[in-house]
């Protein structure tokens, strides 16, 4: 799956739709890439944070309806972040 790199998070796919979504440079400023809870004052909040993990962080909240027919959250979860910068 890919995921346009600007609109998600480059870390866990929250959509970055509102200025208060996005995380934080050093100097405060907005990071287009990362979200306010990934990436805070230039550095991860999680930064030892494996894709498994966020793997499963994120699988419980991907709504039913998102996921395909014959496939898990989990899985559905790992296939999205694998296409995302801080994964690769």
């Amino acid at each position: 799956m890919t995921i346009p790199d600007m609109s998600v998070c480059q870390s866990c796919a929250m959509t970055l739709a509102k200025p208060e979504d996005h995380g934080t440079n050093a100097d405060g400023s907005a990071h287009d890439e990362y979200c306010t809870y990934c990436y805070q004052q230039s550095a991860f909040v999680a930064p030892d944070q494996t894709m498994e993990s966020m793997a499963d962080f994120i699988s419980n909240m991907i709504p039913a309806d998102a996921i395909p027919t014959g496939s898990d959250a989990a899985a559905t979860a790992r296939q999205t972040l694998a296409g995302l910068k801080r994964w690769q």
